[in-house]
């Protein structure tokens, strides 16, 4: 009986290995983690100061065209290895290459002209043409790091008008 018992304890290990060995193979599957990362440039809101060109006398209305210049700075954030691409139109005139009037007392107007360097009436107007008379700042490193564009403003007019305070806003755009 110690031999049948023995027997058929051998006889079952068998039978249960023949059937792990033949059983179906266990599946496997896959899937991927995904994330895009979209692309953008935007101006830091709030960081552009206004131009104030200063006061100028009465008598010394005769400006020279090109003597009066000022400057602000435009602040813009990137992707990484994006370029802002920055337009700016005056109010005033809706004007797409950058040329503008101060506005003052009797609606009378002062001509100034917007640009990327700054020297009297020089220089290409920094309008809102895209690929002719805008400005293309340099690709982003990180988009922590602001990139600084300093935009000038010069009267291109006598400013030979009624005293008074004038004054013309220009909006700023950014597409990248």
């Amino acid at each position: 009986m110690k031999f049948n018992k023995s027997l058929l304890t051998a006889a079952l290990l068998a039978a249960g290995s023949l059937t792990a060995a033949n059983a179906v193979p266990i599946t496997t599957d896959q899937f991927d983690v995904l994330l895009t990362v979209d692309q953008v440039c935007s101006i830091v809101t709030g960081a552009t100061t206004d131009i104030n060109l200063g006061n100028i006398a009465a008598g010394e209305a005769q400006l020279l065209p090109g003597s009066v210049t000022g400057s602000t700075t435009i602040t813009t954030n990137c992707s990484v290895g994006s370029a802002a691409i920055i337009a700016l139109t005056p109010v005033s005139t809706t004007d797409t290459t950058g040329l503008g009037n101060l506005i003052g007392p009797n609606t009378e107007t002062v001509a100034y002209k917007l640009t990327s360097v700054t020297g009297g009436t020089g220089g290409t107007a920094w309008g809102n043409i895209i690929g002719t008379n805008t400005v293309t700042t340099a690709p982003a490193t990180n988009y922590a790091t602001g990139i600084a564009t300093t935009v000038y403003a010069t009267v291109t007019d006598t400013a030979d008008v009624t005293p008074g305070a004038y004054k013309d806003t220009v909006n700023v755009s950014v597409t990248f």
